[in-house]
C-alpha cells in the first residue's frame, strides 16, 4: 500500500466518522429546539450514510482509472453538508439538517466505503489485506470516538457573527465544515496510487458472461449479514447511549460526549490487540473470532438493560453496569465487523473478479444498511418511554439472529475453509 495515499485514505475514513458521531450528544436536542421529536433527530443521525447507498452502483465507473477525483467530490460535498448543518439554526428548518447529513453522506458509499476496499485488492498484496482492513476499521473507531470528544469541547463554544450563532449545536457543523477544507488542499498533493494487484482479477469475457457468477453463496452472504449486524449493533448503541445517559442518568452533554468517545477508544484499542494476536497465531480462524464477538455481543447486551422499576430512579450501580456492558459490546461489535468484511471479500475472490468487485459494493451497502437503520432505531426507540430496555432488546436481537444463521447445514464448516 503506498505510504501517502494510505494515509491519506485512512485520514479520510478517520474524519469522515468522526464527523458522523460529533453530532450524537446534541443531534436530540438540536432537533427538538426546532421542534422534532426523537425519531427525527434519528432521521438526523441516519440520514447521514444512507444516501450512500445510491452512489455505490457508480462505484466501478467512479473507480475504474483514477482514485482521486472521487475522493475530492466527497470531500466538497462534505464541506458543503456541513455548511448546510451549521445553517439549520438561523434557518430554523429541520429539513436544512437533513439536507445537510444527506449531502455529506451522498458519494461515502462509491468514494468511501467502496473505494477503500477497491484499494485494498488493487494496492495490497494478499498477506497484507485483513491486517490492513483492520486497521482501516480501528481507525473508523478511532474517528467515531474523537467526534464526541469533539463534541465535548465545541459544547463550550457560543458566539455570534451577525445573525448567525455558533453554539453547541452548529459548531460542529462549521468546525468540519473547515476541517474538509483543509482535506481538499491536501489532496493534490497526495500522489495517485500504482494499481500493482488489479491484473490479479481477470473479467470475464463476452462469450464466458453468463458462467460467471455474480451472486453471492451462503458463505459470503453471512459474512455480509455480519457486517450488518455489527454495524447495526454500533449504530442503535450509540444513539441509544447520547440519550439515555442524558435523560435517565441526567449527564450534561460533556460528560456523555466523553463517555461515548471513551468506550469507541477503548474499542479501537481492543480492535487492535485482536489484530496483533491474530497477527501472531495465524492458526487462529477469524470466524472463530467474530463468532465468539458476536456471543460476546449478545451476553453482554444483558448489562444494558435497566431492571429497576420505572418509578424507581436509575442507581450509581445501573450506570456502572451500563458503561462496562458499552464498553464489551462496541469491543466485540468492532472487531466482528472487520474480519467479517475481511471473510466476506476473501470468500468473494476465491470464486471469481467478478464476484469480489460485487462483494466491494455489498460490503459498502449491508454496513451502511446497518448504521443508518441502527441510528434510526436506536434514537427512536431511546427517546420513548422504558427506551433503555428497547434499544438493548434491539441489540440482544440482532447479534442473536446473526449466530442463529450458523445453524444452517455446512455453513459453518465452508466459511472456515475461505
Amino acid at each position: 500500500m503506498p505510504r501517502a495515499f494510505g494515509n491519506y485514505v485512512l485520514l479520510v475514513t478517520f474524519v469522515n466518522l468522526a464527523n458522523y458521531t460529533v453530532v450524537l450528544p446534541t443531534a436530540h436536542n438540536y432537533s427538538a429546539s426546532l421542534g422534532g421529536s426523537g425519531w427525527f433527530a434519528g432521521l438526523i443521525v441516519a440520514v447521514a450514510l444512507a444516501p450512500g447507498l445510491l452512489s455505490l452502483p457508480l462505484a466501478p465507473r467512479i473507480l475504474r482509472s483514477r482514485y482521486k477525483p472521487g475522493l475530492a467530490a466527497l470531500v466538497v460535498l462534505c464541506a458543503m453538508g456541513n455548511a448546510c448543518y451549521g445553517l439549520g439554526q438561523l434557518a430554523g428548518s429541520l429539513w436544512l439538517l437533513v439536507a445537510g447529513q444527506a449531502l455529506r453522506a451522498l458519494l461515502w458509499g462509491a468514494c468511501g466505503r467502496a473505494l477503500v476496499q477497491h484499494v485494498v485488492y488493487a494496492c495490497c498484496g494478499k498477506s497484507r489485506r485483513s491486517a490492513w482492513t483492520a486497521r482501516q476499521g480501528n481507525i473508523g473507531f478511532f474517528g467515531m470516538g474523537m467526534g464526541p470528544v469533539v463534541a465535548a469541547g465545541l459544547s463550550k463554544v457560543s458566539f455570534k457573527v451577525g445573525a448567525l450563532s455558533v453554539d453547541q449545536y452548529t459548531a460542529p457543523g462549521w468546525f468540519f465544515c473547515v476541517v474538509w477544507l483543509l482535506m481538499l488542499l491536501v489532496l493534490p498533493l497526495i500522489p495517485e496510487p500504482e494499481r500493482r494487484f488489479e491484473t490479479e482479477f481477470v473479467r470475464c469475457t463476452n462469450g464466458e458472461e453468463r458462467k460467471c457468477v455474480v451472486w453471492p453463496d451462503g458463505k459470503t452472504l453471512w459474512c455480509l449479514f455480519s457486517v450488518m449486524a455489527c454495524a447495526g449493533t454500533v449504530a442503535v448503541w450509540e444513539t441509544s447511549a447520547a440519550i439515555v445517559t442524558q435523560r435517565y442518568f441526567g449527564w450534561s452533554v460533556w460528560t456523555t460526549s466523553l463517555f461515548i468517545g471513551a468506550v469507541f477508544f477503548s474499542s479501537m484499542i481492543g480492535g487492535e490487540l485482536v489484530r496483533c494476536l491474530l497477527k501472531r497465531k495465524p492458526s487462529l480462524h477469524e470466524l472463530d473470532v467474530t463468532v465468539t464477538g458476536l456471543a460476546m455481543i449478545l451476553i453482554c447486551s444483558s448489562m444494558l438493560y435497566n431492571y429497576l422499576p420505572s418509578s424507581q430512579s436509575p442507581t450509581h450501580s445501573y450506570e456502572v453496569t451500563y458503561a462496562l456492558g458499552s464498553i464489551l459490546v462496541l469491543n466485540a461489535a468492532n472487531y466482528s465487523r472487520n474480519y467479517s468484511v475481511a471473510m466476506a471479500l476473501r470468500s468473494a475472490a476465491s470464486v471469481s473478479g467478478e464476484m469480489k468487485d460485487m462483494a466491494v459494493g455489498a460490503q459498502a451497502a449491508f454496513m451502511m444498511t446497518g448504521r443508518s437503520g441502527g441510528a434510526l432505531l436506536g434514537m427512536g426507540l431511546a427517546a420513548m418511554p422504558g427506551g433503555a430496555n428497547a434499544s438493548a432488546g434491539l441489540v440482544t436481537g440482532i447479534s442473536g439472529f446473526c449466530l442463529l444463521l450458523l445453524a444452517v447445514p455446512k455453513l459453518h464448516s465452508a466459511i472456515r475453509e475461505v
